[in-house]
């Protein structure tokens, strides 16, 4: 031990003497320990998201509603594309435009927060009545909710291992809105959202890129033009800060240089990228948390379902990346509106032949499991590096079926490449605060917000699949 070690010690020795402990409650210091003055910040120091990390909510118009049902109309064309040249002296054929109907359910946001007379009448260190921190941690909580589900409310569900926003692989009693992702999906398959005018030529491509892997200039630029041949101008991409890390690194070796940071004598190193330029405009890169990967299962509560038990088998078929003799770790939660369950056991499975894929077999524990949440390593991984590939909705009775096919990599990210004015948030209720009724010597308050999201255009946008970010 140095000398300087050994004096910091025993001074540190004297404070404890002189001071006694203060690791002890209260009621029991003695000494010096009694008279310590506690040195508290003023300042509440927030380490989850804040007010700056809203994004999508904060740049989307709000449209107030007076009905549960949000309805408005989308022309689909003007009449069969073609055909207008006649001969001479012909009239041309009878044309009528292509109108549909589009109906959005209105979703509730809702909670319920309490807090003591008591705490109310207390003064605090930072000055901040009690129910007043509630209410902005309420006000906040509610934000995140909607954050998260305008872009992935009732997303990454299962249709036997495809995720195509089908409506029939989506629990219909599953409280939240339809996210945007969910639309853009269905819009690959529903009539209902296309350019019919110009099916025959491009617009029918899909709005789902592949990816896979790290974001690259050219996926990007794919994702953009399949947005133009729908008509769209969508310019920003919106991903997880993890995304946008790893595209960053991928630009060091080819685009290293100096940036002149404000003078000369300030260089910077690096590649700074908030904007990609496309064949016809630029596109904006912008980080969201709130489309960061589940890499797993959130904090269980009391009310959550019981744990599911699973079986693993190969299934026949091929086309799958699963290869011979891969040995793969998973595990599996249940999930309704009241949370997520604890996780099942894991099963380690061995892939049977090339090819092939995975089925889960779960079982249902105790309470009722509107979903399950399938989690899965890489091949060779362990246990503790599963990541969630997907959900798929509980049997009405039995047991569910969830097939892996291998197109997506444990914890992948969807980027969205948004349109900002191709939607609306649809409101019949804004965020509101409602005192209930005092049974005890607490004041309950509840807060909400009844609001969806109406995607007029949804063709306009686009989504990129299956991205992965690394530190």
């Amino acid at each position: 031990m140095s000398h300087v070690d050994a004096m910091q010690k025993i001074e540190d020795l004297i404070k404890a003497l002189d001071l006694g402990s203060y690791n002890a409650a209260p009621g029991t210091l003695t000494q010096g320990g009694a008279l310590q003055v506690e040195d508290v910040s003023p300042v509440m120091h927030v380490v989850t998201f804040q007010d700056k990390d809203i994004k999508l909510q904060k740049e989307l118009k709000v449209g107030k509603v007076k009905g549960q049902l949000v309805q408005f109309n989308r022309t689909l064309s003007y009449g069969v594309f073609g055909g207008a040249a006649q001969l001479e002296g012909q009239v041309g054929q009878e044309e009528t435009s292509d109108i549909v109907r589009a109906v959005v359910p209105m979703s509730y946001y809702s909670h319920i927060r309490r807090v003591t007379i008591a705490a109310n009448m207390a003064e605090t260190q930072d000055g901040v009545k009690a129910e007043d921190r509630e209410a902005q941690a309420g006000a906040k909580w509610l934000a995140g909710n909607i954050e998260f589900d305008l872009f992935r409310g009732k997303d990454d569900f299962s249709n036997a291992g495809v995720f195509d926003g089908s409506p029939a692989a989506i629990p219909n009693s599953l409280p939240n809105m339809v996210g945007l992702g969910v639309q853009v999906r269905q819009s690959d398959s529903q009539s209902s959202t296309q350019d019919l005018m110009f099916e025959a030529y491009g617009s029918a491509l899909s709005n789902i890129i592949a990816g896979g892997g790290v974001l690259s200039q050219s996926v990007l630029e794919d994702a953009w033009i399949r947005g133009v041949m729908n008509f769209g101008t969508a310019d920003r991409l919106m991903v997880d800060p993890l995304v946008l890390s790893a595209y960053s690194k991928a630009s060091y070796a080819n685009k290293e240089r100096f940036n002149l940071g404000g003078s000369a004598q300030e260089p910077v190193t690096g590649v700074d990228i908030s904007k990609q330029a496309v064949s016809g405009g630029v596109v904006k890169l912008e980080p969201s948390r709130f489309l960061s990967g589940q890499t797993k299962p959130k904090r269980s509560r009391a009310s959550s379902p019981a744990l599911p038990t699973i079986s693993v088998s190969s299934a026949g078929g091929s086309g799958t990346a699963f290869v011979l003799n891969q040995v793969y770790q998973i595990y599996v939660t249940a999930e309704n509106e009241q949370g997520e369950s604890l996780p099942s056991a894991v099963t380690a499975h061995t892939v049977a032949a090339n090819g092939r894929s995975m089925v889960t077999t779960i079982t249902a524990g105790a309470g009722t499991a509107r979903f399950f949440n399938v989690y899965r390593s890489a091949a060779g991984g362990t246990a503790a590096s599963a990541k969630l590939i997907g959900r798929v909705k509980a049997a009405v009775s039995g047991t569910t079926a969830f097939t892996d096919l291998g197109n997506r990599s444990p914890g992948a990210i969807t980027g969205f490449l948004v349109q900002m004015d191709t939607m609306e948030i649809k409101e019949l209720s804004p965020y509101s605060r409602l005192k209930l009724a005092v049974s005890d010597l607490t004041q309950p308050e509840a807060h909400f917000r009844f609001c969806c999201l109406a995607v007029y255009e949804a063709r306009k946008n686009v989504l990129v699949d299956n991205l992965i970010g690394a530190l």
